[in-house]
């Protein structure tokens, strides 16, 4: 039995079943390539589902955990930490927020952010509004504001206070909000319905009405942040700024931790007591998220990522010119691109995973939709190539059958 087969079978046995899993024990990481228990490499650009944005293993990354953990481990938030507050300075220095509440996932930060849309607002106003086609988490509230029916089914009744507007459409949206509306909830891209960017008079139309109506507007920037489309937040190539926003994801380059940051007139809705987390913003994740923004905010790190996305989407056209039978287009920001597949394609998209899975290769079929494209930022211009060579050959060979 391969070492693959070994740590497969004994997973199985005593695993849950809610993961779809590709048959590889993975056991070492460096950059964008992994390797799994037989040796076999993969080239990566799935990035832990865009959370390794530095790529496995950085360097900053290791010694900050290791060296806190050589110092401190866990004191829970009845303490200061030294790593908690300096990843709350910095999170503020660079965005819009005054105030940081810190989790240890997206789902949690949502949760967070629709709580305190609650509590910020008046009596009887608790509905938020999210789009057709947003993921939002896996908890019931951020499944029940997740605008995709599939996550509901087998979990009814999901809690109330949630309604879903039609996708791109500002007059579906403005119908939608009533005498209970508090908040709407959007990604700037929503990437696991199929790399959808929200358009920036969408997103300022959806301002407008927010002001309008005295409503909150809640970013869920947990796949979009942390450099992903090319600038530290989604929000900032857009012209508009939210009241809330949500990260996690890449914050931590694989360390669990997500951040709820909003300005100082919601933030005074939270007080003493009002929500809490034991977890949240524990030392060592902190320490490896302040190592990532370090990195991040440095001289040539964002503006480097843009480049290379431009690259990216131009290899990604040439695709489209090839293989106009199977992919029709390309979309996305920064590194979160995604190859448009056509009605046939979209049969295929699996097996184009699976095929290019088999040679070595990380990707995944999004939304039923296109092939996403989410590797680490750090991603080099030959390894892009690399790519291109290898799922060119995959579209090649199902074209000719």
């Amino acid at each position: 039995m391969s070492g693959n087969q070994e740590w497969i079978s004994r997973g199985e046995n005593v695993f849950i079943g809610t993961y779809s899993r590709f048959a590889a024990a993975m056991v070492r990481g460096e950059g964008c390539r992994l390797w799994d228990a037989d040796g076999k490499e993969y080239l990566d650009f799935l990035a832990g589902i865009a959370v390794c944005s530095l790529g496995h293993c950085h360097p900053a990354v290791t010694e900050a955990v290791c060296r806190q953990a050589g110092e401190l481990m866990h004191v829970s938030n009845l303490f200061h930490t030294i790593p908690q507050v300096e990843l709350a300075e910095l999170l503020t220095e660079n965005c819009f927020a005054d105030r940081v509440f810190m989790a240890n996932s997206g789902a949690e930060a949502n949760e967070a952010a629709i709580k305190l849309a609650r509590i910020h607002s008046d009596p009887g106003r608790y509905e938020v509004i999210t789009l057709s086609g947003s993921f939002h988490g896996r908890t019931l509230a951020t499944v029940a504001a997740t605008g995709q029916p599939k996550f509901h089914q087998g979990f009814e009744p999901l809690p109330e206070g949630f309604v879903h507007a039609a996708f791109g459409d500002p007059k579906d949206l403005e119908a939608m909000i009533s005498e209970k509306t508090c908040a709407i909830l959007c990604e700037p891209l929503q990437g696991e319905s199929g790399v959808r960017p929200l358009e920036p008079e969408y997103l300022r139309s959806i301002r407008e009405l927010c002001d309008r109506h005295g409503l909150l507007l809640i970013f869920d920037e947990v796949q979009t942040g942390m450099g992903r489309t090319g600038t530290l937040f989604a929000y900032e190539q857009l012209g508009v700024t939210p009241d809330i926003m949500t990260v996690a994801k890449a914050l931590g380059n694989g360390l669990p931790i997500g951040a709820m940051l909003t300005t100082e007139r919601v933030a005074a809705s939270f007080t003493v007591g009002t929500h809490a987390s034991t977890f949240g913003g524990n030392p060592v994740a902190a320490a490896a998220a302040v190592a990532v923004l370090r990195t991040m905010l440095a001289d040539g790190f964002l503006a480097g990522v843009r480049e290379r996305s431009h690259y990216f989407v131009g290899r990604l056209e040439e695709l489209v010119e090839r293989f106009p039978g199977l992919v029709n287009g390309v979309r996305g920001r920064g590194m979160l691109l995604a190859l448009v597949l056509t009605d046939r394609g979209r049969e295929l998209g699996a097996e184009i995973v699976g095929r290019l899975f088999a040679g070595g290769t990380l990707i995944n079929f999004a939304g039923g939709r296109v092939l996403r494209f989410i590797p680490p930022l750090t991603v080099s211009s030959a390894e892009i190539d690399l790519l291109i060579e290898r799922l060119a050959g995959v579209l090649a060979e199902l074209e000719g059958e």
